[in-house]
């Protein structure tokens, strides 16, 4: 890890793959990632994992790939045309039984990220891009934590991050994420709004290169609240925080009906739109396909991205898993750690 953030590095990065849950479609989705011809020739890919479930995928979903185990991080860098695999659970692969969560593949998917989190907060790989996992599955295995961004900000203890989707279309951040919709409104806060506001200039400015970044941000209620006989969210919360991020020098507008501000005339005028809640930000993002959005998750020390998609228990060990996702992952990453570090 070089001490001043410009200097050059005579390599390309080292990126930490999980393997997602081993019951759904992350194993399969991380080998067809790691062996597309677009991967190996811009960075070091290192799947965090069981070495025997990769091993297992690699036979079902690519043609003669050799596995390969390191146990040094570094080591990744020599690997040639292997698939290289630090083993990060040695739990009972055979258990597993694909297509259906239990406290045993979350467990295993839940060792990968904590494994792999580790060393990209020591600066040992430079980015960490996520397989999908289970939410069910964490909450079996006894973690309580709604999915990654959540026990990404635990491990790596940050209080102040937001997720963030990237696609050529547009920016989006969640102010909420896994909630549910019962609970969105008493979950909304100015104090929440304005942080999310920070966090997402500070990204586009860091990593985006958007000196002054305009974001616009959604109302909760229909039509805005219809000057409150809808609900009084835009008034109590969300306008005071657009307020207050203006006068720290945010450009921050609004609040947009939600029906209105992802038109492209509107949305285009914007770095990044900020949505109240999952759906309403997600929902018109994924009409333009799954896999065409990166995962991003801002404000933490690590830099993290992952596919839009889950686990796909339906399709598991059939080979009709989609890479794509996982592919853009991984190529976002690459890029958001060229933002901060030179490789030649």
């Amino acid at each position: 890890m070089p001490k001043n953030k410009n200097e050059i590095i005579s390599s390309k990065p080292i990126i930490g793959i999980t393997m997602g849950d081993p019951a759904g479609i992350g194993p399969e989705v991380v080998i067809k990632a790691v062996t597309d011809n677009r991967i190996k020739p811009i960075c070091h890919p290192l799947i965090f994992g069981s070495e025997q479930v990769i091993l297992s995928a690699a036979k079902r979903f690519t043609r003669k790939v050799s596995i390969r185990k390191i146990g040094r991080v570094e080591d990744a860098r020599e690997s040639g045309e292997s698939i290289n695999v630090f083993v990060s659970t040695g739990l009972d692969h055979t258990k597993i039984k694909t297509g259906k969560i239990t406290p045993l593949s979350g467990k295993m998917a839940a060792d990968s990220v904590f494994c792999a989190a580790q060393f990209a907060l020591s600066g040992q790989i430079d980015a960490l891009v996520t397989a999908p996992l289970s939410k069910k599955g964490l909450q079996l295995a006894g973690y309580d934590f709604p999915g990654h961004t959540e026990l990404l900000a635990y491990l790596t203890g940050t209080e102040k991050y937001a997720m963030m989707f990237v696609s050529e279309s547009y920016k989006l951040v969640l102010v909420t994420t896994h909630l549910p919709l019962s609970r969105v409104a008493q979950t909304l806060s100015r104090k929440l709004i304005l942080e999310k506001l920070m966090v997402t200039q500070t990204t586009l400015q860091k990593y985006f290169a958007i000196p002054d970044p305009k974001i616009g941000v959604c109302a909760l209620n229909p039509h805005g609240g219809e000057e409150g006989i809808f609900g009084n969210e835009e008034k109590r919360y969300i306008l005071p925080a657009i307020k207050t991020a203006q006068r720290m020098g945010i450009k921050a507008y609004g609040p947009f009906p939600a029906d209105t501000i992802y038109s492209p005339r509107i949305a285009w005028g914007f770095d990044c739109i900020l949505a109240m809640y999952h759906d309403q930000g997600l929902i018109p993002l994924k009409m333009r396909g799954l896999g065409e959005a990166v995962n991003v998750t801002i404000g933490l020390p690590i830099i993290r991205t992952s596919p839009d998609f889950g686990t796909a228990l339906n399709i598991a060990g059939k080979g009709l898993a989609d890479p794509k996702g996982m592919i853009n992952a991984i190529l976002q990453a690459v890029k958001l750690v060229r933002k901060t570090k030179s490789f030649i």
